[in-house]
């Protein structure tokens, strides 16, 4: 037994070795297992990143940002707007912005519009049959980042980002078709602007390119109230409407 733990120590005495530290002269006692302890042990010290590198506290921000807003049958849009966001510390902000779609190259058929204007021809009237078409939309939010991290790429560089969510109110203008006494779109094939309020929620993420230039990645609902129907004329719930949209935008703070 004395000869195997003779054996032992010079092996734990050669790791000590290789590694770079000193033998101490207590090693017999125990003192080599505290030694390498820092070495082997899953509770080693490791050096973390622990401050922010990115302020945000009581800066203002202005951005622009284009997406995709699909969740209408009817019609797909790319939005173009602007927001202004004032930042009361680093993870509360206050921001305001609008989008604007009226325009050949933002607003698009689905499918079902162009099949529907094929096969009904001059009887269809796509301003008028099809609901609420999107014109504009403003609004102001509460953005709310409770998370910072940050990631390796590559082993060689760090990404600064945040997490947040997103709640306000807003207000959307439509083009909705006007209706007859029975709640169907009229014959006359008249359409008329509308505007009504909105609910706005959403969640995204900004990624620190450098100190005063995010790049933006966000998801928005819009929660409000659509053209009361025949068919759902005794049901608020069912005249409500949610559609969605993806944003990507860059923002430059001051």
């Amino acid at each position: 037994m004395i000869k195997k733990a003779k054996w032992s120590l010079a092996a734990a005495a050669a790791v000590a070795v290789c590694l770079g530290l000193s033998l101490p002269a207590s090693a017999e006692e125990g003192g080599l297992d505290t030694e390498l302890e820092q070495f082997w042990s899953a509770d080693r010290d490791v050096r973390v990143i622990e401050n922010r590198l990115f302020e945000r506290e009581g800066r203002f921000g202005a951005g622009l940002y284009t997406g995709l807003l699909s969740s209408d049958p009817f019609f797909y849009y790319f939005p173009v707007g602007v927001r202004a966001t004032y930042h009361f510390s680093n993870s509360l902000g206050v921001e305001v912005g609008g989008a604007f779609m009226d325009a050949p190259f933002l607003t698009h058929n689905t499918e079902l519009t162009d099949f529907l204007q094929e096969s009904r021809r001059e009887s269809f009237n796509s301003a008028t049959d099809t609901m609420d078409r999107y014109l504009w939309r403003a609004n102001a939010v509460a953005v709310w980042s409770p998370f910072y991290g940050k990631l390796a790429i590559l082993q060689r560089k760090l990404a600064h980002f945040d997490l947040n969510v997103a709640g306000g109110l807003g207000m959307v203008q439509v083009e909705r078709p006007g209706l007859d006494t029975a709640g169907q779109p009229s014959l006359s094939g008249e359409a008329f602007n509308h505007i009504t309020m909105e609910v706005v929620t959403g969640v995204g993420a900004h990624f620190y390119i450098t100190d005063s230039l995010l790049v933006r990645l966000d998801g928005r609902g819009y929660l409000y109230r659509g053209a009361e129907l025949v068919h759902n004329t005794d049901s608020f719930f069912r005249q409500l409407k949610f559609p969605m949209e993806f944003l990507v935008g860059a923002t430059y703070l001051f």
